[in-house]
């Protein structure tokens, strides 16, 4: 494709998403702000926050906490469990959580991100806090602070459901590969693609746009746009943040979003989804934070501020998503 077509395919998509998620009316604008909760933020957080290496004591207490916390919140949970040789520990267990409201809907909404944590032989205590313990926070507390929305009005619609996934085995055991990496969204993405509806219609094929979140948590990240036929959700995030600074919602003055495109592929938990042809929002900073797969990725070096402005915008993100949602939205082929 030339530079030229790119660009009309990007202002094209941007044009779609443009009317769906701005009803024509400008730049988005947060029509309500939901309260936060950082009491349950925190405490979520918390709880997530200790070593999670697949088979491990912490991760399977991480895995029943985020369990209880879906049911808590009104969700129909499924566990996605089965069992791969990997190097170094052979035989492992691992366990996709997928918490879903309106499970019979046409089109979901799907919001990702992974809780295992990286093995490191010589660093037992290595805790992930950005990778990904404060992302599966943000989802549940997204959850959380929206619930009394997703409950009473959300709940029952026909045309949209909302799906969380936790992702299990995104972390190589010895070094990245194809093979050594994503175990749990593989295996997701393959049984999604091999299982029908009624309607004979593929189950990853309802998934209108997967969400994936990581390595969050950290002071001033910055998120670019990393996929075409997501620029315009990408923008809605970037017009959000935006219009919550203008109301003086925000702590700081360092915005993330840039409406601009990435610079290359980042390799994640999308990978599978990806080559399904599922559209991917990938909420990833880059760079990376100093702290990645180092012994100080840990609670001390979290930036409070900056994680509670990612919790506001994401928050008003989903909900507008959601509220705005009238018909199908198709950025398959785009």
């Amino acid at each position: 494709m030339t530079d030229m077509g790119i660009l009309w395919q990007r202002q094209f998509v941007g044009i779609c998403l443009f009317l769906f998620l701005h009803s024509c009316k400008g730049d988005l604008q947060v029509q309500q702000i939901w309260p936060d909760d950082n009491a349950h933020f925190n405490q979520t957080l918390t709880n997530i926050l200790q070593p999670r290496v697949v088979g491990s004591a912490g991760h399977t207490n991480v895995k029943n906490f985020i369990v209880s916390e879906l049911n808590t919140l009104g969700f129909d949970t499924e566990i996605d469990s089965f069992t791969q040789n990997v190097p170094i520990f052979g035989s492992v267990t691992f366990s996709n959580i997928v918490g879903v409201i309106n499970s019979e809907a046409d089109d979901f909404l799907a919001l990702s991100c992974h809780y295992d944590s990286k093995y490191f032989a010589n660093d037992p205590g290595f805790v992930g806090a950005t990778d990904s313990a404060v992302p599966c926070a943000i989802l549940l507390n997204t959850a959380k602070t929206l619930n009394s929305y997703l409950q009473q009005h959300f709940k029952n619609r026909k045309d949209l459901g909302l799906m969380l996934i936790f992702f299990d085995g995104e972390e190589a055991f010895r070094e990245w590969s194809n093979d050594d990496s994503v175990y749990g969204s593989r295996h997701l993405a393959k049984k999604y693609s091999d299982t029908k509806t009624r309607s004979n219609i593929r189950h990853i094929d309802r998934i209108e746009v997967l969400v994936l979140l990581d390595l969050l948590g950290s002071a001033n990240p910055k998120f670019y746009s990393f996929y075409a036929n997501t620029d315009g959700l990408h923008k809605s995030m970037y017009d959000i943040e935006r219009d919550l600074a203008k109301k003086r919602l925000l702590e700081g003055s360092n915005l993330m979003f840039i409406n601009r495109p990435a610079q290359g592929f980042v390799d994640d938990d999308h990978r599978p989804f990806l080559q399904e042809n599922v559209p991917i929002l990938h909420v990833i900073p880059t760079p990376f934070p100093n702290v990645w797969h180092t012994s100080g990725d840990n609670a001390a070096n979290l930036h409070w501020p900056t994680m509670r402005n990612f919790n506001k915008i994401f928050r008003s993100f989903v909900y507008e998503y959601l509220r705005r949602h009238r018909e199908k939205v198709n950025l398959r082929n785009l």
